[in-house]
Order: C-alpha cells, then sequence, then structure tokens
C-alpha cells in the first residue's frame, strides 16, 4: 500500500520557510497546476483548474515538482532550476520515494 501523502502548509529550506498555498484563481489565469515563485519564496498549487477538480495524486505530483524548482533554486542551481524536463523527472522520483518508502 502506498503512503499517505500531505502536502504541507509550509516547510524550510536553508532556513527559510517556503509557504505553499492553494489559490484556483491564479493557476487558472497563469495556465497551469502549480508555480515555484523564486522571488517570493512561495508555492501556489491548485485543487481545481478552470472548474475541474484536480485528483490527489496529481496534486502531490506538481507539489514535487515545484518542490524540486525551489530545491534547486536553494542551492543556486539557477542553470537546471528552469530545465523543466530535469525538474520534473526528478519530482517524480521524489513523490515515488515518498509514496514507496517503507
Amino acid at each position: 500500500m502506498a503512503n499517505k501523502i500531505t502536502i504541507p502548509n509550509s516547510f524550510k529550506l536553508k532556513g527559510k520557510t517556503i509557504p505553499v498555498e492553494f489559490d484556483n484563481d491564479f493557476c487558472s489565469d497563469m495556465g497551469y497546476y502549480g508555480e515555484a515563485d523564486f522571488t517570493g519564496k512561495l508555492i501556489t498549487l491548485c485543487s481545481e483548474f478552470r472548474g475541474v477538480r484536480i485528483k490527489a495524486a496529481e496534486q502531490q505530483r506538481v507539489f514535487y515538482h515545484e518542490l524540486m524548482h525551489m530545491m534547486l533554486d536553494a542551492c543556486n542551481r539557477h542553470n537546471l532550476k528552469y530545465n523543466e524536463d530535469f525538474v520534473d523527472e526528478m519530482g517524480l522520483l521524489l513523490y515515488e520515494f515518498e509514496r514507496t518508502k517503507k
């Protein structure tokens, strides 16, 4: 059985608190399920996109994708934090780790 994953309200990277908020209007307006704001140090996700509910597993995958963006930013890996393929792959691996750890 997979582990239950809870998206946090906030977490810390290098001592800085990173809030996680849900804002369906923002995501729908911007055209994506989540965003890592490097300047504002904030992750924004949505539970609904343009009127369609997003399943919990998809919200979790998006969270780990955005988390990976923030982790790369915290490590000053600016060349990697904008590489969507790399970020997506690493985010999916972290999501798999969380779901399957024993």
